[in-house]
């Protein structure tokens, strides 16, 4: 493969397996579609974050990487993101497991 092959097929991988029609098809095991969209999105992510860098990271593909990745973020957070439940209390867990430890002078 000559050099500007390289990174045109590369390209052309990612496509293949990151674009919405493909991730669409990868998602159908999942049952809800809230879970199925949230798939997608975090696919995208990944592929927004990863592919488009690539090798050579020039700070322009970096800077548009990362303001779409954070663009599809705010969606996806909001599909996991539950109501708050004061009342939910973990069993078993002391004050004293919050506190710091406290510290031990060694010994010479």
């Amino acid at each position: 493969m000559s050099a500007e092959e390289i990174p045109s097929r590369t390209q052309g991988v990612w496509d293949n397996l990151y674009g919405w029609g493909p991730i669409w098809k990868r998602s159908s095991f999942i049952n809800s579609s809230r879970g199925r969209l949230a798939f997608v999105l975090i696919s995208r992510i990944y592929r927004m974050m990863y592919a488009d860098t690539g090798i050579a990271t020039d700070s322009a593909r970096v800077t548009w990487s990362g303001r779409w990745a954070r663009w599809l973020a705010k969606p996806c957070r909001r599909l996991f993101a539950g109501s708050p439940m004061p009342e939910l209390q973990v069993p078993g867990l002391r004050q004293s497991d919050f506190e710091s430890p406290s510290l031990v002078p060694l010994s010479s």
